[in-house]
């Protein structure tokens, strides 16, 4: 018995029974990350005394994705966990997600990495933000892509980035930064304006 099996078994047991729900779990899967690109640049071009702090935390949530994505591609070199779909026949692979590593889970630790920042920094928006995370998170067990232990992997990595990028020493080093790409996008707003 693999209890990490049995569970994404029985939760993708539950698939082709309503196919709006099928769908829906289908878009999610696929596109539910773009959420938080988007709302990343909702925050990022928001007016208000809170700009740079909204900045800070964009920056912050960008590094954090991109270390995150570092160690993951590490860990899939270092082990390569097949996926559900390809370890039992049972298991729809309705999204046609291709059989690479499953461990961690990108989209959840990526989502996660988001989500740890925005509630640290108490941003608007950040309880919304963590029940899509939530959501995209089951999207992947629903689908029989992921197994419970790869959503906790990614979790895990999610913290250990957050915890290493909000260091007090590099806090300054993250407000260089913000003022620096606030610069950059602030001027190329400005030039687009002036065409």
């Amino acid at each position: 018995m693999n209890p990490d099996l049995d569970i994404v078994r029985k939760i993708n047991s539950l698939a082709g029974r309503v196919r709006p729900f099928d769908l829906m779990m289908d878009l999610i899967t696929r596109y539910g990350h773009w959420a938080f690109v988007i709302y990343g640049l909702l925050l990022w071009f928001s007016p208000g005394k809170d700009r740079q702090e909204n900045r800070r935390c964009c920056i912050l949530a960008f590094f954090g994705v991109c270390l995150a994505s570092i160690i993951s591609f590490v860990i899939g070199k270092i082990w390569f966990r097949k996926r559900p779909f390809t370890r039992d026949y049972r298991i729809w692979n309705f999204t046609g997600h291709k059989a690479n590593a499953s461990f961690p889970s990108n989209h959840t630790m990526n989502g996660a990495v988001v989500v740890l920042q925005l509630l640290s920094m108490h941003r608007k928006g950040s309880g919304i933000m963590t029940v899509m995370a939530f959501i995209l998170a089951f999207s992947r067990l629903f689908s029989g892509v992921h197994y419970p232990s790869d959503l906790l992997g990614g979790t895990a990595v999610a913290v250990l980035v957050h915890r290493v990028l909000n260091h007090e020493a590099l806090a300054p080093f993250f407000r260089f930064l913000t003022v620096i790409f606030s610069f950059i996008s602030d001027e190329a707003v400005r030039k687009i304006r002036g065409r």
